[in-house]
């Protein structure tokens, strides 16, 4: 039993430094943009520059978005917005690069 804990320890110690070299990461596909820009919160007005508009949603393993809303991509984040108000609705999750 000790020797499985300190397996299970050593594993942890040394996954722990790859995981924190990450915390500081925005997750862009751009790393430029994401040092420039501001951080990204539902509600907030779109930025027509920063937005990629998603076009083909199972490229993301999405389906098609709910009535009244879109996908897109801002600061290597998969996003829901709303295109009449252009306000951001949901952050869905980051992703490593645009694939439409």
């Amino acid at each position: 039993m000790l020797r499985l804990g300190s397996v299970l320890i050593l594993i942890l110690l040394i996954a722990q430094p790859a995981t924190l070299g990450q915390a500081g990461s925005h997750g862009s596909a751009d790393p430029d943009t994401a040092a420039i820009a501001a951080p990204l919160r539902i509600g907030e007005r779109l930025d027509a520059q920063r937005l990629h508009k998603v076009t083909r949603p199972g490229l993301y393993g999405m389906s098609h978005p709910p009535p009244g809303s879109r996908y897109g991509i801002i600061d290597g984040r998969l996003i829901r917005y709303d295109p009449e108000s252009e306000t951001v609705l949901s952050i869905i999750r980051q992703i490593d690069r645009i694939l439409d």
